[in-house]
């Protein structure tokens, strides 16, 4: 049987139970449809899991601890994803797939060619969406610490955000390929632009901010494609893929 695995912000302690919330509570007994006593793996974005048995109460899922299990499976990477906001499931996709990969944190940005319109209502509701995406990513990747999803910013700010010693941007018409890089950290941060990609002032500014432009080859790749494409390729050459 598959693996279980439920996030829940809290401190959990071997022997104890704890009370899940009502999202928590819904997936494990209407969704997944868990019997009493049916073992599955509880984490809190802290690093490592818990061991756990289900009791249910009503709508209302129990959870107890039986052991705590130290796992080491993040990327010995450090990537900062700076996504430049796309219209639904494309960011949906793009943040998901990152979160698989291993990055460590997700900014959306706001660039010239964005064409998704978000109030400060709608703004924040769609940050509690793409942070729910990204424990669900965990969920179902093995992850135990949760990415943080950062406020939104311009490009602008996000350039001054300063990630580390290397910061990349995909250029289609760069000539410089990752492969030909030697970074001297484990400390990336990654541009990506909206749908219809950084405009020529963007990547001026980007290259005053130290950021390299660069190519994944010859073919234009889709925002959600540029993002799984770039970590993909930086998880292999330095990371723990492959």
């Amino acid at each position: 049987m598959k693996n279980i695995r439920i996030y829940q912000a809290g401190t959990f302690v071997e022997g104890k139970s704890v009370t899940l919330d009502k999202v928590a509570s819904n997936h494990l007994i209407r969704v997944l449809r868990l019997k009493n006593n049916q073992p599955f793996t509880l984490f809190n974005g802290d690093g490592g899991e818990f061991s756990c048995r289900l009791e249910i109460s009503g709508k209302t899922a129990i959870t107890h601890i039986d052991s705590f299990i130290q796992t080491h499976n993040e990327s010995p990477l450090s990537i900062h994803l700076f996504q430049g906001i796309s219209k639904g499931e494309r960011m949906d996709f793009a943040i998901q797939k990152a979160v698989e990969l291993g990055v460590h944190h997700i900014t959306p940005v706001f660039c010239e060619r964005t064409v998704v319109n978000l109030k400060a209502d709608r703004l924040d509701k769609k940050l509690q969406h793409w942070q729910s995406i990204a424990i669900s990513a965990c969920e179902q990747s093995g992850r135990n610490i949760v990415p943080k999803i950062h406020k939104t910013c311009s490009l602008q700010q996000a350039l001054e955000l300063n990630p580390g010693n290397l910061k990349l941007m995909l250029e289609p018409s760069s000539k410089l390929g990752l492969n030909t890089l030697n970074p001297d950290n484990n400390v990336f941060g990654i541009y990506i632009g909206p749908e219809g990609g950084f405009s020529d002032t963007e990547i001026m500014n980007a290259k005053q901010s130290n950021v390299l432009g660069i190519t994944l080859g010859p073919r234009i790749l889709r925002t959600e494609t540029a993002a799984l494409s770039a970590i993909t390729a930086i998880q292999l050459l330095w990371g723990d893929l492959g």
